[in-house]
This record gives C-alpha cells, structure tokens and sequence, in this order.
C-alpha cells in the first residue's frame, strides 16, 4: 500500500513558509503562493509523487546556482531549488526522516548534537531546539575536562562534497518500502547535472541526509572507542595524549576519505591540550580580563530570537528591547568597523539588532552601514535585508543617501555588487523608493544581468511600481524568459489590465501545473484594494 505522503509534504509547506527555503537567498514570492495555496499545492505535489517518473519529465526543475562570498576571498556555490520540487524533496525526505533518525546515535548517548529530528506531526519544528550548537559545545567542555587533549576537526565543503552513492547506500541500509530514496537520488541528480556529488545548501532536507551519511563515520568512530561528539561537520575528539590525539586524526582522516570521498579542513584541524581548549573564547578571542570587550562577550550571550507569531509575541519583544537597551549597539559596530575584517558573528548579530532599536538610532546604524559597504562585504546580504527592513522608518535624505549608493556602486561595478546574490539584494532596497533613478538603475540592472534570480527581482518590482510601458514590452520576450522570470511576469501581468488578460487568455494552455497555482493566486490577490506585490 503507498504510503500517505499528505502529512509530509503538509509539513514541507508549512516548514518552508515559516522558515524559507534557505538562509542565504532573498526570499522569493513563490513562497506566498505556498503559504496562501498550501492545500492546492500539496494536491499537486501528491499527484506528482503518484506520477514521478512522467511529471518530472515534463516539469524538470529549474534551480538557481550562484556563488556565495565566505569571508573576504572566498566563495562557494550556493544553489536555491526550483520552489516546487524544494517542498517536494522536503516532503519525501521527511516520510523517511524518523527512519534515518532512528538509526543515529540515539540522543542519550550525548554524540551527536546537530538536526535531531521531531516525528512528523508531534511538533510544530523539523528539528528538536533543545540540542544544537550550545549543548555540543557544553558537552565539549565536560569530555575535555576529562581527559587530557582534544582533537578538533571540520570537514571541507561537505555539503558540495557529499557522493550520491554513499547517500544511495545508506538509504538502502534502512529497508524503506515506499518510493521516496529513488525520487530522491533522481532530484538530487538533477540538481548536480549528475556529477553524482553535492546536495543543497541552507535546507532542512539536505541537513538530514547528509546527518544520514556521516553516521556512518560516527558509528564506525564509537566502533573504535572513539569518545567524540559531533555537530554537523564539526568533530572533537577527546584523546589521553598528543600521540593518541594524531592518532585520531590518522585514523578519522582515512575513514571519511576512503570511505566517504570527504576530507578534513587544513586550517581548522587543531590538537590542543583540555586546558587550551578550555580556556580558548569560543565567541571572541579576547582574553577574560579585557574590560574592553565586556560588552561584546555579554551581548554575544543574549538571544535575539523572536517569534511575531507566537501568543505571548508583545511580551517578548518588550524583553528583547530591554535586554538590547543595555547595550551601545552602535558603539560596538562602530569598534567593529574600525577592524580591516570584522568578527563575522558578532557584526551580524549587531546588525540584525538595530532593526530593534529606537528610531534616532536606526537612522545612524544605517548611515554607518551604507557608508562601510566595504568593510561589510561578506555581510551584504545581512546589510541589506535590515536596511530594507527599516527603510520607511528613516528620514527621505538617509534613504536618497542610500539608494545614491546602491547605485553608483552598481553602476561602476564596485565589487560589493559583482555578485549576482548582492546585485539581488541591492535590487530590493532600491525596489523600496520609485524615483526615475532607480528605476532607470533597475533597467539597467535587468539588461545586463544573466541571472534569473536578478532578473525575476527587476519584474517583481516594476510590477509592484506598476511601470505599464515596461512590462508590456517584456511581455512580447515571455518564452525566452527563465521559470523563475516567467512565474514573475504571470503576476506582473495583473497590473497591465486589458492587455494582462488577453495575454494571459492567449498563454494559459503554455503553462505547467504550478505557473498555473501562481496565476490563480496573483488573481486572487489582484483583487485586494491597495495590493502590492510582496518583495
């Protein structure tokens, strides 16, 4: 008997439309249509899964890959799925999900502390809140104190590393009776143009597959009488000398490279006394007795998580503005800038605050980030998703100083925005002020960009600005556009009045299953007095 997939690929929605799909990309429009159309889309993604083979055929995903800055130098690929096959593969990897968590190290045994998985149905989140990063680093502190070294590894690029094969292996291993491991190697085949390595980076569905396959390593470690513990790709190792210590880094060495095709990170592979390790910041590498970073250490220590959803959502958000009032949140990211590189996770988390803070401040916080794009480069996208986030909250010549930046540094291609994903993101604050600059500065954008990321963006907010001459010129190139520029122009094509709709009369037998849901839901949202389109 086939299984039910209708509570999986509920829950896929759901997770995707209170969390995104990943927490690199912009968040796209598509993900409205889910949480509006939750019941139509998952009628489509059951008949999809009853229908795989022939449905995927004629509607193959489109994803977008593009690189990622990490730190200042580097770069990976960052990839964001095709919108309905994401929830589709989430959906299919949550009905295996309790039997690829009951293969794991089981949580008593205080081993592995990344992505435990909630069953489907029991809890609201994916993963279990209560074992993460804190509680693997605590567990850390306690082996060490224990013994007398600790090994500390991390594996290179895992995510982009990870063999189909291995994956494939493990999924057989679990005796699974429905057909989700084959609809999942041939998504995942997809996605890497079947170079039979990889899986997506940022989503709740490649975290669990990939915890799949690394329990393989770790069972193979507690096998050996290895005391460890592990979150995600991190390993310490908890040895009684420094020879057992390289021996231990021999030995993990070969198994994930022999085994799994994976290796270790050079440059954070370090073997260190239990006092050294102890003793080391895991925040900020100040020493305990620098008053000069009380500040920081304390601000490090508070939670900026917050629910607007939640039923006690007014309360919390008075607590989280207390506990930030302490605090000069200014100050500290100004000490911040004044470095040639920033501390990555304290400068985010300053940023992400000032959206928080009281309207004076927000005004300053974002002259100093818009004048420090530079420095910031690595945090663009956290940059620009908080000035977005408190544009109309600051003065008309804080925001005209703002977009005159965007765009000159668009223009003379400065390169804070030679990345597609910057590009994207400075497209949407630019989206927030209709003048005749940005909106030339978005057509110039459009034109010279081969990204459909950049390109769905451009559509979405000349629809939002209802710019009928542009529109209706792009109308006659619809075929040549990408999925995601086709899904954006079907909802820009409701600002074009008479001629959206004959265009859309003429077109409707073009489009697949889900541009026809995405048609169905701009309609309806057309309809809303003063709707304007979500971007």
């Amino acid at each position: 008997m086939a299984k039910n997939m209708k509570p999986y690929f509920d829950a896929a929605v759901k997770n995707i439309v209170s969390h995104g799909d990943t927490d690199i990309f912009p968040y796209p429009i598509e993900n409205h249509v889910l949480f509006d159309s939750e019941k139509e889309l998952v009628k489509l993604l059951r008949n999809a899964y009853s229908n795989f083979d022939e449905y995927f055929a004629v509607n193959s995903p489109s994803h977008i890959t593009t690189l990622s800055p990490v730190g200042y130098t580097g770069f990976r690929w960052a990839s964001q799925l095709d919108p309905f096959w994401n929830a589709y593969f989430l959906g299919v990897v949550l009905a295996i999900a309790e039997e690829i968590e009951s293969s794991r190290i089981p949580i008593k045994n205080k081993t592995i502390f990344s992505y435990r998985i909630n069953p489907v149905g029991k809890k609201s989140k994916i993963f279990d809140d209560k074992i993460g990063w804190p509680e693997f680093v605590e567990r850390s502190k306690e082996l060490a104190s224990e013994h007398n070294y600790v090994l500390c590894v991390d594996i290179a690029d895992c995510y982009t590393r990870i063999p189909h094969h291995r994956l494939e292996n493990a999924l057989k291993q679990l005796k699974i009776r429905n057909s989700g491991p084959a609809h999942i190697k041939e998504i995942l085949s997809n996605f890497s143009d079947t170079r039979s390595t990889g899986v997506p980076i940022g989503g709740p569905a490649a975290r669990i597959l990939v915890e799949l396959v690394l329990n393989m390593t770790d069972k193979l470690l507690a096998s050996n009488g290895v005391i460890f513990c592990r979150f995600a790709d991190d390993y310490h190792e908890f040895c009684k000398s420094h020879d057992d210590a390289y021996a231990k880094l021999t030995f993990i060495s070969e198994k994930l490279l022999r085994n799994e095709r994976l290796s270790l990170q050079k440059a954070k592979t370090r073997i260190m006394s239990s006092e050294e390790f102890l003793s080391a910041q895991s925040i900020l590498e100040t020493r305990e007795d620098d008053d000069d970073h009380t500040d920081e250490r304390d601000f490090m220590n508070i939670s900026l998580r917050y629910d607007p959803y939640s039923d006690d959502r007014d309360e919390r958000y008075d607590q989280l503005k207390a506990e930030l009032k302490k605090f000069d949140i200014l100050g500290m990211l100004n000490r911040e800038l004044q470095k040639t590189r920033t501390h990555g996770v304290l400068a985010k988390r300053l940023i992400k605050s000032i959206q928080h803070l009281k309207k004076p401040v927000k005004n300053n916080a974002a002259l100093t980030l818009i004048e420090n794009l530079d420095i910031l480069y690595p945090l663009f996208p956290i940059v620009a998703t908080t000035i977005k986030s408190i544009f109309f909250e600051l003065p008309d010549v804080t925001q005209n100083k703002i977009c005159q930046v965007l765009r000159e540094g668009i223009s003379s291609r400065n390169h804070v925005f030679q990345i597609e994903m910057h590009l994207a993101y400075a497209a949407r604050v630019l989206g927030e002020s209709k003048t005749p600059e940005n909106e030339d500065a978005l057509v110039d954008i459009f034109n010279n960009s081969t990204s459909n990321m950049v390109r769905r963006d451009v559509i979405l907010i000349m629809s939002k600005w209802r710019v009928f001459y542009w529109l209706s010129d792009l109308m006659n190139d619809f075929n040549s556009l990408g999925a995601w520029e086709r899904r954006a122009f079907i909802i820009a094509s409701y600002q074009l009045d008479d001629a959206g709709s004959h265009w859309r009369d003429h077109m409707k037998n073009r489009f697949n299953d889900f541009e026809l849901l995405v048609r169905d839901w701009a309609a309806e949202k057309s309809q809303i007095k003063e709707w304007q389109v979500p971007i």
